[in-house]
């Protein structure tokens, strides 16, 4: 009777691990949010909101896009920014299009390059990365190809810079170079590994993704996979800050090889406040 009685409990125990283990697989959508403070951000960006999305790879949620869509618009954002691998080789442009048209009339929206949309072998003969170009130009989505815009706001300005991915591994200082001291200086670059070399030039908030939170999440530690499947790497999701900068890291929408676990995907909220010099 015992040794039916500890079998039980084991097959108990052992079905239990197995629904907890099939559970981490289930990654819902989210909102994740960051409260940043500074003394160089002007006073009429004080409350300013900064929607993120990466890596979304054609990633359907919802009927159209419906449910990522509407994430987005409650976080009621003043500016949206897509940073890399919003097309890959593996989709066509479709949850794209309606990710891209159906945030149009939102917020300005800014974007740079990830790796995959420069990837050319695939399903598809290569990611469709020029069509998704005529798309960003004709719904009004800038793209940052290692160049810096102007956003103004009362009278205010602050600055937003795009590093694209073909130049990330480079030399920031001959793409960009450093951020202007005199004003608060945004940086949209797809991979968050670079961030200990980029730190040193200054901009005040690095937006970055390609670690997908290191697509594993084991308790504690945190992402278990770099993007270049080396482990436990040092930047994978969250708020960074070295030198002279602060990341703020996605964990991204879509897939990659190694199934997500205990990782949910998300949409990253920024709300910029000014700290005041007393």
């Amino acid at each position: 009777m015992k040794s039916h009685k500890k079998k039980r409990i084991g097959l108990k125990i052992f079905l239990l691990i197995l629904i907890l283990l099939s559970l981490g697989f289930v990654s819902p959508l989210k909102l994740t949010t960051y409260d940043l403070h500074s003394s160089t951000i002007p006073d009429e960006f004080d409350g300013y909101r900064i929607v993120q999305i990466s890596d979304f790879h054609c990633k359907e949620f919802g009927e159209k896009e419906s449910s990522l869509i509407s994430l987005v618009k409650k976080a009621k954002p003043d500016l949206i920014v897509f940073t890399g691998d919003i097309v890959d080789e593996e989709h066509t442009k479709e949850n794209a299009e309606y990710l891209i048209e159906g945030l149009k009339d939102e917020a300005p929206m800014y974007y740079v390059t990830g790796n995959h949309e420069y990837y050319t072998n695939g399903p598809l003969g290569g990611a469709p990365y020029e069509a998704f170009k005529e798309l960003c130009e004709d719904n009004d989505v800038i793209i940052l190809d290692n160049e810096t815009r102007s956003i103004e706001k009362n009278g205010a300005e602050i600055l937003i810079s795009g590093l694209d991915w073909r130049d990330s591994s480079g030399s920031l200082k001959n793409n960009l170079g450093y951020a202007n001291a005199g004003l608060f200086n945004i940086l949209l670059c797809h991979d968050a590994s670079k961030f200990n070399f980029i730190s040193e030039y200054g901009y005040d908030i690095v937006f970055t993704g390609h670690i997908h939170g290191g697509l594993v999440r084991v308790p504690v530690k945190g992402g278990l996979f770099g993007s270049d499947y080396s482990f436990f790497p040092k930047y994978d999701r969250g708020v960074y800050s070295e030198k002279n900068s602060t990341m703020v890291c996605s964990a991204g929408l879509g897939d990659a090889r190694v199934p997500r676990w205990n990782n949910p995907r998300e949409v990253v909220l920024v709300k910029l406040h000014k700290d005041k010099i007393l």
